[in-house]
C-alpha cells in the first residue's frame, strides 16, 4: 500500500508538472504601434521584442471594444460587451452570468493569481470571487493616483480622486508601482514553481497619470532632440483632434519600466528552469490614448492607423499581442490574419488541455490551429459597438463597425453618416468608399443591424463626459 501511494504521488507531480504554466501580461491603453518590434523609432523595448522573436506577433489583433471596462470584460468572459452593456459604459463580471479565465484554470487545479487593474466591479465581481485565488492591487480602481508611493495621493492635478488601489499601504514612499507590480508577480511564481499557476499581470501602465523615473525620462528627451520635428503633430479627428506624432519622453519611460519587468520575469522563468513550461501572452485592452478635446494631455500616436482610445477607427481598437508557446508555437512566427481578444479564453484553455467553464462566452475562436499550423479561421467578419462615446475628453462619437473581409464600415447614428474602408489598400483609414461602393456599403450595413438586434446591443447614446 505504501508503495501504491508513493507511485500515485509521483505520478501526480509529473502530470501537474506536464500542465503548462500561463502567464498573461496585460497593458494598460497600450497601442499597436508603441513597441520597438511593431514599428516605434522612439520607444525602446528589447525584452517585448525578444518575446516576439520566439513566439508569434499578430499583426492585426483587435479589441471589442476601445475602451478599459468593456474590453476588459471580454477579455477575462469571452463575452463580447455589447450582449450585456445595454446602456452602462462599465458591464462588470456578474457571478450568475459569466464565468472568467480565472475560474476555468482554477477549476482544473491550477494556483490563480490576479495583480493590477481589475476594473471589472467589486464585492461579488473581486477577482477572488470570480476565480483568482490571490490578487494584489486588484479592484475597482481604473487608474492608480499616482505611480510613485503612496499610491493613494495624486501628485499631478486633474486625476480622478474617486477610487485609489487598495493592499499596497506598505510600499516605501517613491517605489514605483510598475516595479511593485512585477515583484509580486515574481513572488507569486516563485511560490508556485513546483505546481501548475495561472497568473495575470495587469499593469496600470500605461494609463494616466503619466508619470515615470527622472532618468528614463531624461534619457528620451535628449533622445528625442536628435530626431526629426514634424510641422504638422495635431490633425482634426471626430470631436476633437489626434496626435500625429510619438514625442512623449514619460511615457516613453512608462513603458521602459513595463518592457524592464517583462525582462525580469523572463529571466526568473529561465532560473527557475520552467521557461519551456511556461506560455506567455502580452497584450493590451484597447489602442493607445492619441485623440482629445479640451486640450487635454495625450500619450502617444497610433499613426498611421487612424485615431486612439476611444474610437472605432483602427487606431482604437488594434493592440500589439505577442504569444509565446515553446515547442508549439514556433519562433519568428507572424500573423496578418485578423484575431480578436474574445479569442483568449477558447485559446489559452485549448493550450493547457482544459475546458471552459459553463458560463464562458461563446463569441471567440480557438488560435491553436491558426498558430501552429496557419489554418484559417472561421470567422471573416468583426463587430464593434460604442454607445459611450466621451466627446469632451477623447473626442469619439456614438458609433458601431463591422469588418467583413478586407472592407470596413463605421455607423455614426446621432449623424446620420456612414463611412466605408478598404484596410489592404488604405489601412489609415483616409479614403471614404461608401458613395463610391455603394452596394458593400449597404451590405454591411444590412449585417451590423442585424447583429445589433441579435446582441441586443443598446441604441440609446449615453454620453460620458468625464475623462
Amino acid at each position: 500500500m505504501r508503495s501504491f501511494l508513493i507511485l500515485f504521488a509521483l505520478c501526480s507531480s509529473l502530470y501537474a508538472q506536464t500542465k503548462p504554466n500561463i502567464l498573461f501580461i496585460l497593458v494598460d491603453d497600450f497601442g499597436s504601434r508603441d513597441l520597438s518590434c511593431y514599428g516605434s523609432t522612439l520607444y525602446e523595448t528589447p525584452n517585448m521584442d525578444r518575446l516576439a522573436a520566439s513566439g508569434a506577433k499578430f499583426t492585426q489583433a483587435y479589441v471589442t471594444y476601445p475602451r478599459c471596462v468593456p474590453s476588459r470584460f471580454a477579455i477575462l468572459t469571452g463575452k463580447h460587451p455589447a450582449r450585456v452593456q445595454g446602456e452602462k459604459d462599465s458591464p462588470h463580471v456578474e457571478p450568475d452570468r459569466d464565468a472568467t479565465i480565472g475560474q476555468a484554470f482554477k477549476a482544473a487545479g491550477y494556483n490563480t493569481f490576479y495583480c493590477g487593474k481589475w476594473h471589472l466591479g467589486e464585492g461579488a465581481s473581486n477577482p477572488d470571487k470570480v476565480g483568482f485565488d490571490t490578487i494584489v492591487a486588484a479592484g475597482a480602481a481604473g487608474a492608480t493616483r499616482s505611480f510613485f508611493a503612496p499610491y493613494t495621493v495624486s501628485k499631478a492635478k486633474g486625476h480622478d480622486e474617486k477610487d485609489a488601489i487598495v493592499g499596497l499601504d506598505d510600499a516605501p514612499e517613491g517605489e514605483y508601482l510598475t516595479d511593485r507590480l512585477t515583484q509580486e508577480t515574481m513572488k507569486f511564481i516563485e511560490a508556485n514553481k513546483d505546481k501548475p499557476f495561472c497568473a495575470v499581470l495587469a499593469h496600470y501602465a500605461v494609463h494616466t497619470p503619466i508619470e515615470a523615473k527622472k532618468h528614463l525620462t531624461k534619457r528620451y528627451e535628449e533622445k528625442l532632440a536628435t530626431m526629426p520635428k514634424p510641422a504638422v503633430e495635431w490633425e482634426k479627428e471626430s470631436a476633437g483632434e489626434n496626435q500625429l506624432v510619438q514625442n512623449n519622453a514619460t511615457y516613453a519611460a512608462m513603458i521602459e519600466s513595463v518592457d524592464n519587468g517583462i525582462g525580469r520575469l523572463l529571466g526568473q522563468l529561465k532560473k527557475l528552469g520552467i521557461e519551456d513550461n511556461t506560455i506567455i501572452v502580452l497584450a493590451s485592452d484597447h489602442g493607445g490614448l492619441s485623440a482629445r478635446d479640451n486640450n487635454r494631455g495625450v500619450a502617444t500616436s497610433n499613426r498611421p492607423l487612424r485615431a486612439g482610445k476611444g474610437h472605432l477607427y483602427e487606431g482604437g481598437l488594434r493592440i500589439p499581442l505577442l504569444v509565446r508557446w515553446p515547442g508549439s508555437v514556433k519562433p519568428g512566427t507572424e500573423i496578418a490574419t485578423p484575431v480578436s481578444t474574445l479569442d483568449l479564453m477558447p485559446t489559452l484553455t485549448d493550450m493547457a488541455g482544459i475546458a471552459l467553464p459553463k458560463l464562458a462566452g461563446t463569441d471567440g475562436q480557438n488560435l491553436v490551429p491558426l498558430m501552429q499550423n496557419g489554418t484559417a479561421l472561421a470567422r471573416d467578419t468583426f463587430y464593434w459597438h460604442n454607445p459611450a462615446p466621451r466627446p469632451a475628453s477623447t473626442g469619439d462619437i456614438f458609433s458601431s463597425a463591422i469588418r467583413v473581409g478586407d472592407l470596413k464600415l463605421l455607423d455614426f447614428p446621432g449623424e446620420k453618416r456612414l463611412e466605408l474602408y478598404d484596410l489592404v489598400n488604405d489601412p489609415g483609414e483616409s479614403k471614404n468608399l461608401a458613395e463610391e461602393r455603394s452596394a458593400d456599403r449597404d451590405r454591411l450595413l444590412a449585417k451590423l443591424n442585424t447583429w445589433r438586434q441579435e446582441v441586443g446591443a443598446s441604441m440609446v447614446e449615453k454620453v460620458k463626459k468625464k475623462k
